[in-house]
């Protein structure tokens, strides 16, 4: 019989190519943009860009959330319902952009009326995008999915170097203006795709079902975006824009393994959401021990060639290493508390997902309001983890009925503990490359040598024989 690849896999491996081309391109925009762009500035960018995470919540009302649950409760006229809702979040948006020009002088006189635009509009083509995955993940459309993890960081990145060149003397305005060019015009081109789909743009039902989902969920969102973004605004308002540019760029060494979790995690949460429709939830509990097996490795190799890879990509004054253990870890911990917050999202959880987001990202605020100006900057990328691991308990509490069974709790143990050891043998040796490289080697080593091994019991479920299984 022919042999080949379960779409899950399939699709992972694809997602996950996809992403590290995309974040290859972030990768050469941080090369680049250091070099380009005053300290100073490119520290005040990525503060903007924080801010314009946090907006995204709200110019979209998180209406790309309950496109999961669509999937499955109106499968027959999904894509009438996705245009009706589509029409929705462009009219929420046009309202924020009015309400915010409106009391922007009350509120924020150090913003242009320009600035606030250009921030409104570039939320609003990350929503798009996010509101087009979604529906990709669920469809198990390959190439669109793949397309989204791409183009957008490159038209972000090459518009972001055309206004920098172009407008020197002011680097941040400049690659604002070209970042949200960039992404716009990317989710100009999904946004007609979705909206020439049959059905119409003003349904009362299809508003009232997306937004009993996603209103609750705004909250966890913005709680969520706050635990990921307030330290760099803390950090300029308490210590400063030179300090929060270091702590961005070597926070994209830690988030590299939180968006390959998204990508491929996203596939995960899809299959996992129609093994829970069908109440085969005994069915999900394979993935968890090859998945955090993969996401274990992944951490191993960024500890071991951190310090070189920061060398490599941005000038001396950026080479600060304390930065990456913790990020690391913290990326893990977000590895962790997905397992639940999917089950979670599955059973419509959201005011309790959302509890628990705030709850984590108060204690990350509080923290930071207390250690950052005692311990500095650094101290930020710590409070991230305490926060990350408050949450995985309060996730696993809220769905530990229903999630019963469905994962092994020493697994998901080992795998935070192991992460932590990592941590601790990075810092200690993080100065002295042939150590680091000894040990983390070893391991690595051990890890395929282990993987190879077991290749009879993990094969299987990556291959398949004759017709396609489901994913």
């Amino acid at each position: 019989m022919s042999r080949k690849l379960n779409p899950l896999a399939k699709a992972s491996a694809l997602y996950l190519i996809s992403t590290i081309i995309g974040q290859g391109i972030t990768f050469l925009g941080m090369m680049v943009f250091t070099r380009l762009m005053s300290q100073t500035d490119y520290g005040i960018y990525s503060t903007y860009y924080a801010y314009v995470s946090i907006l995204v919540v709200f110019v979209g009302a998180n209406l790309y959330v309950p496109l999961n649950n669509a999937y499955i409760d109106h499968a027959d006229r999904v894509h009438a319902y996705r245009k009706s809702v589509l029409m929705l979040s462009t009219l929420i948006m046009g309202g924020i952009a009015l309400v915010a020009l409106v009391i922007r002088g009350w509120l924020f006189p150090e913003l242009t009326p320009y600035l606030i635009i250009v921030g409104i509009l570039h939320a609003y083509g990350f929503f798009i995008v996010n509101y087009r995955m979604y529906s990709a993940n669920m469809e198990t459309d390959y190439k669109k999915k793949s397309a989204l993890l791409i183009w957008p960081y490159v038209l972000q990145f090459g518009f972001g170097l055309v206004f920098v060149l172009l407008f020197p003397e002011m680097s941040f305005p400049a690659r604002a203006t070209g970042s949200s060019l960039g992404l716009i015009s990317c989710g100009a081109i999904a946004y007609i795709e979705m909206m020439r789909s049959e059905g119409k743009l003003f349904v009362a039902t299809d508003w009232k079902y997306a937004l009993k989902i996603s209103v609750p969920s705004m909250a966890m969102s913005v709680s969520y975006m706050l635990m990921q973004q307030c330290d760099k605004a803390m950090i300029t308002e308490m210590c400063s824009a030179d300090d929060t540019a270091v702590y961005s760029v070597l926070y994209y060494l830690g988030y590299a393994l939180i968006v390959v979790n998204q990508a491929v995690g996203a596939v995960r949460e899809a299959w996992v959401y129609r093994q829970l429709g069908k109440g085969k939830l005994e069915g999900v509990k394979p993935l968890q021990k090859w998945y955090l097996f993969l996401m274990a490795v992944l951490a191993t190799g960024v500890l071991m060639l951190a310090p070189e890879v920061i060398r490599l990509l941005v000038p001396e004054n950026y080479w600060e290493y304390g930065y990456v253990a913790p990020f690391v870890t913290a990326a893990c911990m977000m590895v962790l508390y997905g397992f639940y917050m999917e089950i979670a999202g599955f059973y419509k959880r959201n005011t309790q997902i959302s509890i628990c987001v705030m709850t984590a990202a108060a204690i990350n605020i509080g923290l930071n309001v207390v250690l950052i100006p005692i311990l500095g900057a650094v101290v930020a990328a710590y409070t991230t983890v305490v926060a990350y691991a408050v949450l995985m308990v309060l996730s696993y509490l809220i769905v530990r009925k229903e999630a019963k069974g469905a994962y092994s709790l020493w697994v998901f143990l080992a795998f935070g503990v192991y992460i932590c050891c990592a941590g601790g043998i990075y810092v200690t040796f993080c100065e002295r490359i042939l150590v680091r490289y000894a040990i983390f080697g070893v391991i690595l080593l051990g890890a395929m040598t282990f993987a190879f091994i077991k290749r009879n019991v993990w094969i299987p479920m990556l291959i398949k024989r004759g017709s396609s299984a489901e994913a």
